[in-house]
């Protein structure tokens, strides 16, 4: 059953749902991470058509204020996430240390030849035979994070079943006696995902993420991992320390 609005004179409609809204999330009749009502719950609720309603989501999605789930719906966005970039990057400690639950999930792996620009950043020669991860890093279930890695097949001979278990790069590091890296270098851009990429993070393909492109060292400064990560740009804001 819908309410009895009682509409504000020369203020849009959609603008005045947009504000109720708002009001039910400072309220906490909708906190973070829920789920907020389908298009036609609200069209039934304010007795406007879906086109109002849409405007209104759509004004609150532009705010930052509700995120979109590929085939799951809106949801309050959750506090953004502070991802510091510095020498010992490491995701699960820095989503820990923000009393969130992390976990990564082997999405594919593969091996193949280097490229000439893969084999740049690990210094090797093109061709060299190299394993490719594709993963996705959450926090409390929420997708954070996508992420291609590529390491030398010669050093790191059945990693892709030890990440399947540790969930963790570090940690399958150390299966391989190297206990601690460093980041070498970090290059930061934006761009729009790819439609696996969107479906991954469960948002739209039309709203940028933050792209990573980084190399990571042994002890001895041996490249160790070339990745590229696509950070969901409205649960994610990196810290360049």
């Amino acid at each position: 059953m819908g309410i009895s609005m009682d509409w504000e004179a020369g203020l849009s409609i959609w603008k005045q749902i947009e504000k109720q809204l708002l009001a039910d999330i400072a309220s906490g009749v909708f906190a973070p991470g829920d789920k907020m009502p389908t298009e036609m719950e609200l069209v039934r609720r304010f007795g406007v058509n879906r086109h109002t309603v849409r405007r209104a989501m759509s004004a609150l999605v532009d705010a930052n204020v509700v995120r979109v789930e590929q085939g799951r719906g809106a949801f309050v966005q959750e506090q953004i996430l502070d991802y510091p970039l510095g020498s010992k990057t490491r995701f699960s400690q820095i989503v820990s240390g923000r009393h969130r639950l992390p976990d990564k999930r082997l999405i594919s792996s593969e091996v193949l030849k280097a490229s000439a620009t893969i084999a740049q950043f690990l210094d090797v020669k093109p061709g060299t035979r190299v394993v490719e991860l594709f993963s996705v890093s959450e926090a409390d279930g929420i997708p954070l994070a996508v992420a291609t890695s590529y390491l030398p097949v010669a050093r790191f001979e059945g990693i892709v079943e030890i990440f399947t278990q540790t969930k963790s790069l570090t940690e399958a590091f150390k299966h391989f006696g190297i206990d601690d890296y460093s980041r070498k270098t970090t290059r930061i851009s934006a761009q729009l995902p790819s439609s696996r990429v969107a479906s991954l993070l469960k948002q739209a393909k039309n709203r940028p993420v933050i792209s990573t492109e980084s190399v990571d060292v042994d002890a001895a400064g041996v490249p160790i991992e070339y990745g590229i990560t696509a950070f969901s740009s409205d649960r994610v804001q990196l810290i360049v320390e």
